[in-house]
């Protein structure tokens, strides 16, 4: 599988994690905790595609 494919899949596993993260209690640990670990995911995969970017555009 190509990079662009394994970062497509990341994307919808973290949205998929977001819907399922709107389902639970505003101020519940378990939703705090998903939403930081998306928003980690989501940061991760944004530095590897520009990495990834900037290597093959050189």
């Amino acid at each position: 599988m190509q990079m662009r494919g394994i970062a497509i899949t990341m994307g919808i596993g973290v949205a998929a994690g977001a819907v399922a993260a709107m389902m639970l209690p505003k101020q519940s640990a378990a939703r705090k905790l998903v939403n930081k670990a998306a928003d980690k995911v989501e940061n991760a995969v944004q530095t590897v595609t520009d990495k990834i970017t900037r290597e093959t555009n050189m």
